[in-house]
């Protein structure tokens, strides 16, 4: 199966060195938190012929949520390929969306990007487990308007093993997880992580099941100067 391949990044120190990185993955499209330049990113990856797609853990206060609502909009007018929203819960935090009376921000926030969107894709991301792991999160008014859902089915991360740390396993609860959240099936694509703890024979596995469910969107999180060669290799030879 022939794959689109995004890969995320947080944040990094030179851009040409992230296009570098991304370029020699061989990846389709790059997923950078809107905090970076944008701008600057969009014209060096679509050199490269490759997609640029902002993201973002938004603020649950409205006006910090509307103002990063704004900045997506610009940067769909600056030939942004998509943008994706992770909405997570973080207990006492502004940016906790997994808190009653919360959805009709979701819905405005998700509205105003999808219409600047005008077609390209608008994504949510959050915890693989949905509604399981934040029971009042507004999953329904993030999914709304949402024409990819993107469950981080990770198996490890730096705390640890996520699951029974089994890609496949993980992938598998992820479709059902956000299934059950309200997800149509078809708009499902897990994702892979943390790379940084990957292994090489688990990115195939990943994309192995992946193509078991007919699944041809790969997502790789996140870039950093901590991936092993072999991992990035892995990935560059899907």
């Amino acid at each position: 199966m022939a794959f689109d391949k995004i890969l995320w990044v947080v944040n990094y120190d030179k851009l040409s060195d992230f296009v570098a990185e991304a370029s020699a993955a061989k990846v389709t499209g790059v997923a950078i938190r809107t905090d970076n330049d944008l701008d600057a990113a969009i014209t060096a990856f679509h050199a490269k012929n490759i997609k640029v797609y902002g993201w973002r853990w938004p603020s649950a206060k409205e006006d910090a949520a509307m103002k990063e609502a704004a900045k997506a909009v610009a940067l769909f007018g600056k030939g942004l390929d998509g943008y994706y929203v992770d909405p997570e819960g973080e207990k006492g935090k502004p940016y906790d969306w997994d808190l009653p009376g919360l959805g009709p921000l979701a819905a405005k926030f998700s509205q105003t990007i999808a219409n600047a969107a005008a077609g390209k894709p608008y994504g949510v991301t959050s915890h693989y487990r949905g509604k399981a792991q934040h029971k009042n999160l507004p999953w329904a008014e993030f999914f709304q308007h949402a024409t990819v859902l993107l469950p981080q089915a990770y198996w490890r991360v730096e705390v640890g093993v996520v699951g029974h740390g089994d890609p496949a396993d993980n992938y598998a609860q992820a479709l059902k997880f956000w299934k059950a959240a309200g997800g149509k099936l078809e708009r499902i694509k897990p994702m892979a992580g943390e790379i940084a703890f990957a292994k090489p024979a688990e990115i195939n596995a990943y994309a192995a099941a992946a193509a078991a469910n007919h699944v041809s969107e790969l997502h790789f999180y996140t870039a950093t100067d901590t991936v092993k060669p072999a991992v990035w290799a892995a990935i560059a030879a899907l």
